[in-house]
């Protein structure tokens, strides 16, 4: 396994009960992009891709190995 698919299916929940959960990660003509999506608990959850590097900047604390 590589070191970027080890956040592929970890999630985390906040505080107040929203939830941050990876789908996967893919290579791109541009690099890494990491599919995710964000639960407020009020709907359908909202997907997103970002750059892996500013998804690991932004939220990589998240996945870390305790």
């Amino acid at each position: 396994m590589t070191d970027y698919t080890k956040i592929v299916g970890k999630s985390y929940v906040f505080e107040d009960n929203a939830t941050i959960r990876v789908i996967h990660v893919k290579r791109r003509d541009e690099g890494l992009a990491v599919m995710f999506e964000v639960d407020y608990g009020n709907g359908l959850p909202k997907r997103t891709v970002m750059p892996y590097h500013e998804f690991m900047d932004t939220y990589g604390h998240l996945f870390e190995d305790k």
